[in-house]
């Protein structure tokens, strides 16, 4: 016999209804009970950390579109100021060798953070804390959280110890410039120690999300920029008003020591509410304690599904810097990147992380129709969201660039090979975001091999690609194109994969019966008509995107022209009416076609009146 196992306290049940996700325990569950298996913890923990994300944004009387618009808004904040913080870093720094050196060596503990702080660590740790509650024994609580952070300050203590002594060990005569290798292993030394504090920082989210806190874990994002922000500002009133160029890699160094004091100041804030939950362990290395082997455990296959990824995004930046002659080449990648991700969050991110507790619901109770419901809808609502987002951004990227990163110490050619690799990167957006949501197809079906070796094959194509195209008069574009091109591999391959594995569903969702309006609106059955109407939708929402992006660029560029003017004052009005001309363009094209999207969307304004019911999402 087992019970379910909720993470939010006793007697509260994670989310809504349907967003409830159990683990199977045995009856009167201890500390010492046998470890859960490996590859169960490493499923559910996927969707745990998803459950997590949208918990407080799902509320009665919101429909899973809904969600993502909030979520959109809460993501906003946060890309918002990542953006802000990489406009001020371009103006104040530019494309030299010593933004260069920077982005290289942020990189290598952004790898680590990404690796086993924002996704294995957390999302392992979460359902092992949950078992440990269950069992109402707070001092082993207290063991498992001193020895995971214990054990966290010597992996990853060791870890900097030895890739920043062997950065000091190697001749910087063996690279092709040893005075930016210089600044690498000097800007390394600083920025390293920042993966040991934001990975200590996850633990602690993840221990505060087990017991239902979140307000501090949501925030340590935001605070860190704000910190970067501020060192970044303090850095401009300094600035000399002669011998820049000395002074720049001086003051990257400083920009580098307040990036690792942002992760000292997140893993601090924390520590008030765990000592409120008197989980302030002190350090220990009890080995023997069950959940620690549980979550090692759990982290290894998720560790190598993000090491795909990650490797991946550091070997584009290696790439990029020893194949591309002179300054500036991961300086343009790293900014326009900057640019992709703000869309992407905003599209992808948010409706991925609101449609999957309702596809992990589906999966577990065997409705493979409205799986294969929610997935096509969803589908389509990227579609009609994502496509003009990159048509938009491919159109404007120059300008854009220009306006953001056009400093004094940029040049013309960088902004214009910026731009490019912005332009290249658009085309990718809505195939990044339609893997994602793919992605968490598979998971839901708990099935993280397919798309992990899928994903596998796809960075091996991207690889070769990069080493191509960089070759080539594309320059550091190159790694924006082989990023599309391995990308639509990897869409078709997912698409396939996941089309056998929910073969007949479609015909199964015809056959099922309608459900409520106000209910699971992405998961409404597929009708004939509504199987037919998602290809519609998507040539529907290309062709808008098409018209708008010719409106957009016809409006920005003759108003950049009408007002005759040079300085970033003509450029910030061109491109916001530019934008606002796309906005207006597409939104009252849909309004006037009657695009169902449209329609949804607006329909969100409105509020049900009648109370849920069980078992529905909302």
């Amino acid at each position: 016999m087992v019970r379910p196992c909720w993470l939010f306290g006793p007697g509260r049940p994670l989310g809504t209804p349907a967003t409830r996700m159990a683990i199977a325990l045995p009856d009167n569950p201890t500390a010492q009970d046998s470890p859960l298996d490996a590859g169960q913890i490493a499923a559910d923990s996927v969707r745990l950390e998803e459950e997590r994300r949208s918990r407080v944004l799902e509320r009665a009387g919101r429909s899973v579109i809904a969600t993502a618009m909030l979520i959109s808004a809460a993501v906003f904040l946060s890309r918002l100021l990542g953006l802000a913080r990489d406009v001020l870093t371009a103006n104040l720094f530019g494309f030299g060798p010593a933004i260069d050196a920077f982005f290289l060596a942020f990189t290598v503990p952004n790898l680590f953070r990404k690796l086993f702080g924002e996704g294995a660590l957390s999302s392992a740790t979460i359902p092992v804390l949950a078992k440990y509650r269950i069992s109402r024994d707070h001092a082993a609580t207290r063991r498992l959280v001193g020895t995971l952070a214990t054990l966290m300050w010597l992996v990853l203590g060791s870890l900097c110890v030895v890739i920043i002594g062997g950065a000091w060990l190697a001749d910087p005569r063996w690279f092709s410039d040893p005075a930016k290798f210089e600044l690498f292993r000097l800007y390394l030394t600083v920025l390293l120690p920042y993966v040991v504090f934001i990975c200590l920082t996850a633990l602690q989210a993840g221990i505060l999300n087990s017991y239902g806190r979140f307000a501090w874990s949501s925030l340590t994002p935001a605070v860190a920029n704000l910190i970067w922000i501020g060192a970044l500002v303090i850095l401009y009133f300094q600035r000399p008003e002669s011998g820049v160029d000395d002074w720049i890699g001086q003051a990257v160094l400083w920009m580098s020591a307040a990036v690792l004091f942002s992760g000292f100041v997140q893993w601090i804030i924390q520590m008030p509410e765990l000592a409120r939950l008197k989980l302030l362990a002190p350090p220990q290395l009890r080995l023997s304690e069950p959940g620690v082997k549980q979550t090692l455990a759990a982290m290894g296959p998720m560790l190598f599904a993000l090491a795909v990824f990650q490797l991946n995004t550091f070997i584009d930046q290696v790439q990029a810097e020893i194949w591309v002659e002179g300054d500036g080449a991961v300086a343009a990648y790293s900014y326009a990147s900057r640019l992709f991700q703000f869309p992407l969050g905003l599209v992808s991110v948010a409706l991925t992380t609101a449609v999957f507790p309702l596809m992990s619901r589906f999966a577990v109770s065997g409705e493979l129709e409205k799986l294969t419901a929610s997935v096509l809808n969803s589908l389509r609502l990227l579609a009609f969201i994502s496509l003009p987002a990159a048509v938009g951004l491919a159109v404007l990227a120059y300008p854009i660039c220009v306006l953001l990163f056009g400093g004094s110490q940029s040049t013309p050619e960088m902004l214009s090979r910026a731009g490019l690799v912005t332009v290249l990167l658009a085309v990718s957006l809505p195939i990044v975001s339609a893997i994602g949501l793919l992605t968490k197809a598979f998971y839901a079906l708990r099935d993280s091999k397919t798309p992990t070796r899928i994903a596998m094959f796809a960075v091996a194509i991207n690889l070769g690609a990069n080493f191509l195209f960089l070759q080539t008069p594309l320059k550091e574009a190159g790694l924006a194109l082989g990023t599309a091109i391995s990308g639509f591999i990897n869409l078709a391959w997912l698409g396939f994969s996941l089309r056998r594995a929910l073969k007949g569903s479609i015909l199964d969702s015809v056959r099922a019966n309608a459900l409520p309006p106000t209910s699971e609106r992405l998961a409404q059955p597929m009708s004939p008509s509504r199987v037919r109407a998602v290809a519609v939708s998507l040539a529907r929402s290309l062709l808008l995107a098409a018209v708008m992006g010719a409106a957009a660029w016809m409006v920005e560029h003759a108003l950049f022209g009408a007002f005759g003017l040079g300085g970033r004052v003509s450029r910030a009005l061109s491109v916001l009416a530019g934008v606002g001309a796309g906005v207006v363009v597409y939104s009252g094209l849909a309004l006037l076609l009657k695009a169902p999207e449209a329609e949804e969307i607006m329909a969100l304004r409105k509020r049900r009146r009648a109370p849920d019911r069980p078992g529905q999402t909302t």
